[in-house]
């Protein structure tokens, strides 16, 4: 959302988090703490919290219950959605969290107007996160996650599940009103071609869904939608639609088709840890192998480059490289190597069956 002067910025903090005696409220923990997860939501963080350090922006927090405290992803248990808290100011800890200092209670009927003139005020010192800390997932526009957002969307659905608000923000690095435009342009996705609107199930601490089905598409009863919903993508037809959606795009790099592949990418099963890093390595390369230029999620890999160590910190994307399954094995093993000025280097062995890489030059992003 814009505002006159500045930009408005809402982030979704936690209770457990919250000191009612400072009025203080932790929006990045300590850096031994971080969640690295396979969403957006990290690494869109620090771009807000660094808008929010500078100043000059309108900050706001919404403080959401988890469910379970201890769990990974957390899921939301409850939230205010009629009211949401200003942030007066950003600040660092001794233990490297960032915490903001919080201001008045502000109803979301006057949300819009409030923040034409409110501003955070800039936090003391330079900004204490490094761009290398970033996993360079983000991305400039909602309308670049709307496809990975439908595949999440039709799992919840597989699941007969809802999720909230605040959790497709949280997921995906988007504040309230990017999201609002998203499940726009998605529920209009889904009237065109016929399907129940996947956006029902989006639904506020209620169980509802907002006033905006009804007024946008015409939809009165909700948990009917979501019925159809349910129904419909738990539905054989639904999967090879689902399926021939996205094999049929081919090797299309256009930027949904690379959202959707990448979503395929991350349901692999890998160490929580390097979840973030498949991704970002992912986009990185456009989604498609670094030598054979293979773009079939399922056959791709995010390998570590000779002298990195996911260990040691290294997992930001140019710390990998994504290559096919059985060219990763062969790097990893030293037999097929990369030169410093990309050129491929293979052991004899490997010359009868792919001799034609001999040939090949990577460049690295």
């Amino acid at each position: 959302m814009g505002a006159a002067g500045g930009t408005t910025i809402l982030l979704r903090t936690w209770a457990d988090d919250y000191s009612g005696k400072s009025r203080k409220v932790v929006v990045l923990r300590e850096p031994s703490a971080r969640d690295v997860s396979e969403s957006f939501g990290l690494d869109e963080r620090i771009v807000h919290l660094r808008a929010l350090w500078n100043g000059g922006v309108a900050g706001y927090t919404v403080i959401a219950t988890a469910s379970d405290m201890d769990a990974r992803p957390r899921e939301i248990a409850s939230y205010r959605d009629d009211a949401v808290f200003s942030i007066r100011q950003l600040e660092l800890t001794a233990d490297g969290a960032i915490m903001a200092a919080i201001d008045t209670l502000v109803p979301i009927a006057t949300l819009s107007s409030h923040a034409v003139s409110y501003r955070t005020q800039a936090a003391a010192g330079p900004f204490p996160i490094d761009e290398s800390e970033r996993s360079g997932l983000s991305t400039s526009t909602y309308q670049q996650k709307i496809p990975a957002m439908r595949v999440w969307l039709e799992d919840v659905c597989r699941a007969r599940k809802t999720v909230v608000y605040l959790e497709v923000m949280d997921r995906f690095g988007l504040t309230f009103y990017p999201l609002r435009n998203a499940m726009s342009k998605l529920g209009h996705q889904c009237v065109d071609a016929g399907l129940p609107i996947i956006t029902s199930l989006i639904v506020n601490e209620t169980g509802h869904c907002s006033d905006g089905l009804f007024a946008e598409f015409g939809v009165e009863n909700d948990e009917e939608e979501r019925q159809r919903c349910y129904a419909y993508w738990n539905s054989a037809s639904a999967t090879s639609n689902s399926a021939a959606a996205t094999e049929g795009k081919g090797l299309s790099t256009d930027t949904d088709d690379l959202a959707l592949r990448a979503a395929r990418f991350v349901k692999v099963q890998v160490r929580t840890e390097q979840r973030a890093f498949r991704e970002s390595v992912f986009y990185a390369y456009g989604g498609r192998c670094a030598i054979s230029g293979c773009s079939v999620p399922e056959a791709l890999e995010a390998a570590h480059l000779a002298g990195k160590d996911w260990r040691q910190g290294d997992n930001s994307a140019s710390d990998g490289i994504l290559l096919r399954r059985d060219l990763h094995t062969l790097y990893d093993r030293g037999i097929l190597r990369i030169l410093h000025d990309g050129r491929l280097e293979l052991d004899e062995e490997l010359l009868a069956h792919y001799g034609a890489l001999t040939n090949v030059t990577v460049s690295f992003p």
